[in-house]
């Protein structure tokens, strides 16, 4: 009960710092004000990690391994999103307010006991997300489009928590009998948390609203968002439908085309950050074969690779942000990118081999574990399946590397410098991809207590 009020406290103090710190126009206090109470919330987490916190208050919000392990990814995620929007954003004062309602919107979902508080949360997390957008007017295009899909997603959601309420008699998220009205709720939730989660063919204005935001918004929405939808359909499927093996193996046919849309389309693209986009949509497949397993491997291995997408996905949206910034958008325009900047051109680099799977970084460690809690719940077709999109995303993937050090252009063009918030939130993801890679025991320890305890409950 004290962790709870402490955490909601800090959650107020940041909420209310950054409404009065907006007020006298201070990016720089306001951006210490932010990394300091991001750092203790994410503390508070690790904190409650440790020791197994499980505790509910007022029958709302409910402290568990699970909600920890996604109030971790969202404080840290923000931390970092915070460094590149002080760089990025003309507005950053009013990033700062938006981005905490955002993640209040964030830490309700995580903390859920009902589809009342998911539905809340996921509200309260895609409006202010719409007005970020806005905050560049060159983005009113991408603003409308994520509005739409917000639009769409909530209108299913709703009709889908109905149906459920219908079926159950209940909101809480328990194991309910079978009937065909649950079954069509199942297929709803999936197609409604689907667009948020970029699971094909619900994805469709997704590669639109990521290339026309800001960098540092798109790292939001692919970083964050989009694993909040994740923890949402995780939630609902595990804890509601555990016993339909039915919904299962549809995520498993959503699973394998959602990789093979993603990858394909991807080799297709010319612009870094649609490309980025749709290689976002295949990550999006990989982490559906663990959810499709109903396992504590499989379960175990997606929460990894959510936490390991997130840092790697923010991290690169950096580096794009900086080159966007030096008019810098196709893979053709990184010629010589090494000869201008040697940390961009490593860090790109570093963070696609880590989207292939390059051993000792968190993109290895996360796809080893969903292939292998696949292939042991006896799905070994969908582990072939995923290795087989694997080699297929190396070719994309490799192309802005080899732009970047044998270009005509390398050692010729002009050196520019990277803003030192930019260097650090880089640098704080790099450094994260790869003690997590090298040494994953204890985020795989972490992951396997929240998905243990989704499926005890």
């Amino acid at each position: 009960m004290i962790f709870v009020l402490v955490f909601l406290t800090v959650s107020a103090m940041l909420l209310i710092g950054n409404l009065a710190l907006g007020v006298l126009e201070k990016k720089s206090v306001q951006l210490a004000y932010n990394i300091l109470f991001l750092i203790i919330l994410a503390g508070l987490s690790l904190a409650g990690l440790a020791y197994g916190m499980e505790t509910t208050f007022l029958n709302v919000i409910s402290i568990n391994p699970f909600s920890l392990f996604f109030i971790l990814i969202f404080s840290m995620g923000m931390l970092l999103v915070n460094l590149l929007a002080y760089s990025y954003s003309d507005n950053y004062g009013d990033f700062a307010i938006l981005s905490v309602f955002a993640l209040a919107g964030m830490y309700m979902l995580s903390m859920s006991n009902s589809l009342i508080t998911i539905f809340i949360g996921l509200e309260l997390a895609s409006l202010p997300s719409v007005f970020i957008i806005l905050l560049s007017k060159k983005s009113v295009e991408a603003a409308a489009k994520f509005f739409i899909m917000a639009s769409i997603a909530i209108s299913l959601l709703s009709l889908a928590i109905v149906l459920f309420y219908g079926g159950s008699g209940s909101l809480s998220l328990t194991n309910t009998a079978h009937s065909e009205m649950l079954v069509f709720g199942a297929v709803l939730f999936i197609v409604s948390l689907g667009i948020d989660a970029s699971i094909f063919p619900f994805n469709l204005l997704i590669p639109d609203v990521y290339e026309g935001a800001p960098a540092y918004v798109t790292g939001m929405l692919g970083g964050l968002n989009k694993k909040l939808a994740f923890a949402a359909l995780i939630q609902i499927l595990i804890l509601a439908f555990i016993g339909y093996r039915s919904v299962f193996d549809l995520l498993a046919v959503f699973s394998v085309i959602t990789m093979f849309f993603g990858n394909i389309v991807a080799i297709m693209q010319k612009n870094l950050k649609r490309m980025l986009a749709y290689s976002s949509i295949s990550q999006a497949g990989y982490i559906l074969i663990g959810m499709a397993t109903a396992s504590a491997a499989g379960l175990m291995g997606s929460l990894f690779q959510i936490f390991a997408h997130a840092f790697a996905f923010i991290g690169i949206l950096g580096v794009v942000g900086w080159l966007e910034s030096k008019n810098i958008h196709t893979i053709e325009d990184l010629n010589g990118l090494s000869g201008r900047n040697r940390f961009a051109a490593l860090a790109m680099s570093f963070f696609m081999l880590a989207f292939i799977g390059l051993p000792f970084t968190t993109g290895f460690v996360g796809k080893f574990l969903i292939f292998l809690g696949a292939a042991s719940a006896g799905m070994a077709w969908l582990a072939i399946l995923g290795i087989i999109n694997s080699v297929i995303s190396v070719y994309y993937y490799s192309r802005p590397i080899m732009a970047a050090y044998t270009g005509e252009n390398r050692g010729v063009l002009k050196r520019i410098k990277m803003e030192k918030p930019v260097v650090a939130a880089i640098s704080i993801a790099i450094i994260i991809t790869v003690v997590f890679g090298v040494y994953p025991q204890p985020l795989i320890a972490v992951a396997h207590n929240a998905a243990v305890y989704l499926l005890r409950t």
